[in-house]
């Protein structure tokens, strides 16, 4: 592990960590346990729920990547910084208040897929109960009476947002300090996307590339993932009882072709919110 990212969601992470692929080679995101390792996602269920990172399992669980970036591995910075001493910190900021627009816009998304039905529901029936169950735990808390606030500075982050701008500015400008009182001088970058290459590969020791910087995940995008899985859960919703009404309105004979349509509906659709976000988060991986 050559880079520990200690920046919040909604830093540029993708962006920065398409960088970081670029000139390191693999990097770990917020993103990986959800979409491309969903077997990761129970290991930090049960560290933020215990508030403790299990060394070992981590060294394992990390091996492949050369860096790492946003929650819920930003969130465990002090714990990561131990168990590779030799890593430089990478700490992604931008401005306060527009990280907080940002950040609410994007929790709100999660939130309402995650906390609000119908698609609460939709997603359990189409296999994606731990997918659920991770996001409901990053994002808890956010808005009052939906969820719980985690433990750590994912639970901090949850707090301030759940309370307003300024509270969220606040914790943005407190977290930066921490990180520059925590982290040696010489081991650590404070860095804002909007630098481009520059400052990173001087931080890095490696050759400036001679291509643009990367920039990924807007929120037009994110808006899309958003309508997206919402389309897909109405056509589920739908889809379902048009499906068992055939199966039903032919008797016995063709109700197992009902219950196999409505298994390959599901099925599938939840293939498709897989899909859906995978896509967007690849793109940190096409440059």
């Amino acid at each position: 592990m050559k880079v520990i990212g200690a920046g919040l969601p909604r830093t540029g992470t993708l962006s920065t960590r398409a960088a970081l692929e670029q000139l390191l080679g693999p990097c770990y995101h917020g993103a990986t346990p959800m979409v491309e390792r969903p077997e990761h996602m129970q290991f930090w269920i049960a560290a933020l729920n215990r508030e403790e990172l299990d060394t070992e399992k981590t060294k394992e669980l990390l091996a492949d990547y050369e860096a790492g970036l946003d929650l819920p591995f930003s969130g465990w910075y002090k714990e990561l910084l131990q168990i590779y001493p030799d890593a430089k910190v990478l700490l992604t900021v931008r401005d306060p208040k527009r990280w907080y627009k940002s950040a609410k816009f994007l929790y709100y998304v999660i939130g309402t897929l995650m906390f609000h039905q119908p698609y609460a529901w939709f997603m359990s029936l189409v296999g994606l109960g731990q997918f659920s169950a991770f996001m409901q735990q990053e994002t808890g808390g956010i808005e009052t009476g939906r969820g719980q606030w985690p433990n750590g500075i994912n639970g901090r982050q949850n707090r301030a947002l759940n309370r307003g701008e300024q509270t969220s500015v606040d914790f943005f400008n407190g977290h930066i300090e921490e990180v520059k009182s925590y982290v040696p001088e010489h081991q650590l970058l404070v860095f804002n996307v909007c630098d481009g290459w520059e400052p990173l590969c001087k931080f890095l020791e490696v050759p400036v590339p001679d291509t643009p910087f990367p920039n990924i995940n807007d929120a037009n995008e994110v808006q899309f993932v958003f309508n997206t899985v919402r389309a897909l859960t109405w056509v589920t919703m739908l889809g379902l009882p048009a499906l068992l009404a055939y199966g039903l309105s032919y008797g016995s004979t063709y109700l197992p072709l009902g219950i196999l349509g409505t298994m390959g509906l599901l099925w599938g659709v939840g293939r498709l919110v897989v899909r859906a976000v995978k896509n967007q988060t690849d793109k940190s991986k096409q440059h």
